[in-house]
């Protein structure tokens, strides 16, 4: 039985709704840890707290969670990066909502390189204005129980040039299921500045991506209404049309 299709609030465009993936990563204070780096004046772990028990009131339960806003799936504005870059409130729902390319780097695994030529190679002929690009590794697979500083070794990284043939392109944003910090030794120029300067958001800590069949799929990953952050967990999924 046909599926009626899924209309954006925000657009008339309608989204068909087929298979639906889940590609974040599983959020579990008994499992979920992130690294602390250099600067950090304070942590805040993924911890789960019942401020109200069962019993008493009216019966019900009630949590509170300490986190910070990049833990697990997330999404990073320019703001995180710059700071003049826009914020998490700034951006229209629009870019969080839309076509994605799957590319396939698992060969690059572990420690590799992703180049310029790689994504002309895979998907240049492929890759739309305002597309966003799904880099799959499959190192998460493993990130809740490995060594974080072997996680990061394991991750291939994308080259300053590469990250600026995905803003030539018009890529509007690219989710990783590795650690997207990941540099190549040697390499002089600043990579993490690049794509939020070419205003192409990042969507780091993706799992599961070896679980979608097709190549272009339509994602879903939209943002906490908060204002004045940098970034937002957000429940990432892809859409099989």
């Amino acid at each position: 039985m046909a599926c009626a299709p899924f209309v954006a609030a925000s657009s008339n465009e309608a989204i068909p709704i087929g298979k639906v993936i889940d590609i974040s990563l599983e959020l579990d204070p008994n499992t979920f840890k992130m690294h602390v780096l250099e600067g950090f004046q304070s942590d805040a772990q993924f911890e789960l707290e019942v401020v109200k028990p069962y019993e008493g009131g009216l019966g019900q339960i009630v949590r509170a969670v300490h986190m910070r806003l990049h833990a697990g799936s997330h999404v990073d504005a320019p703001a995180h990066m710059l700071r003049e870059g826009k914020q998490i409130h700034e951006l229209p729902l629009e870019r969080f909502i839309g076509d994605a390319l799957v590319v396939d780097f698992t060969d690059k695994v572990p420690g590799g390189h992703i180049t310029p030529d790689d994504l002309q190679e895979r998907i240049g002929a492929k890759v739309r204005p305002g597309d966003r690009l799904l880099i799959r590794t499959n190192v998460n697979k493993e990130y809740l129980g490995a060594d974080i500083a072997a996680w990061k070794k394991r991750s291939p990284a994308l080259t300053v040039d590469a990250r600026l043939w995905c803003i030539e392109k018009g890529v509007s944003l690219v989710g990783f299921d590795c650690y997207h910090g990941a540099k190549v030794p040697g390499e002089n120029r600043s990579s993490s500045h690049v794509l939020p300067k070419g205003e192409v958001l990042t969507l780091p800590y993706l799992n599961n991506l070896d679980r979608i069949s097709k190549e272009r799929v339509t994602l879903i990953c939209l943002p906490l209404n908060m204002i004045n952050v940098e970034a937002s967990p957000v429940r990432a999924v892809v859409i099989e049309n």
